[in-house]
């Protein structure tokens, strides 16, 4: 039987931030994460979501970039994650928030092992979203996020494919409200 994996608190969340040197800006765009994961979660009715799992995976879903700003953040994320012995749902928050999640494809793409880093669960998918609708601590319209990453990295298969992944995901938890 597997033992029920105890979340650390939002106040040990942040101090492990800032005790990893996680940026400033980055653990200021974390903290309006956390509140706009909240945000969404507390709208859906249908379905029993960990709201604890919720805020603390949106405080933790960066802790990768105390290393790199790449797309590798989310891998060291998620190894910070299991090395704390923080559980293995925060660490699959640090894996699948990137972009709209990344196929097997997209992944070996930009550099990353050859499997998918796709949200499965609500809780993956709403921090997912969440996450794109902060851009630094402004939010923003989906829409408008990719249109600064398309007029900065060009259309892309991969972004074209995240938008619509991110869409759908949208679409999906606002059909739960």
């Amino acid at each position: 039987m597997a033992r029920e994996e105890i979340l650390p608190s939002s106040d040990f969340a942040f101090d492990l931030l800032k005790e990893l040197r996680v940026p400033y800006n980055v653990r200021r765009h974390s903290l309006k994460v956390a509140d706009k994961a909240i945000d969404l979660a507390e709208k859906i009715k249908l379905k029993e979501i960990d709201m604890n799992l919720i805020e603390i995976g949106g405080l933790l879903h960066d802790i990768g970039r105390c290393k790199t700003h790449g797309f590798k953040h989310a891998l060291i994320g998620a190894k910070i994650i299991r090395e704390k012995g923080l559980g293995e749902r925060l660490a699959r928050i640090c894996e699948t928030h990137i972009l709209g999640g990344l196929d097997k494809e997209d992944a070996k793409q930009v550099g990353l092992p050859e499997r998918d880093f796709l949200p499965q669960t609500l809780e993956e998918k709403i921090i997912c979203l969440a996450d794109k609708y902060i851009a630094g601590t402004k939010e923003v319209s989906i829409e408008q996020r990719f249109e600064k990453w398309f007029s900065k990295y060009g259309k892309t298969p991969i972004l074209t494919k995240a938008k619509e992944r991110i869409e759908k995901i949208q679409k999906e938890i606002e059909d739960l409200e």
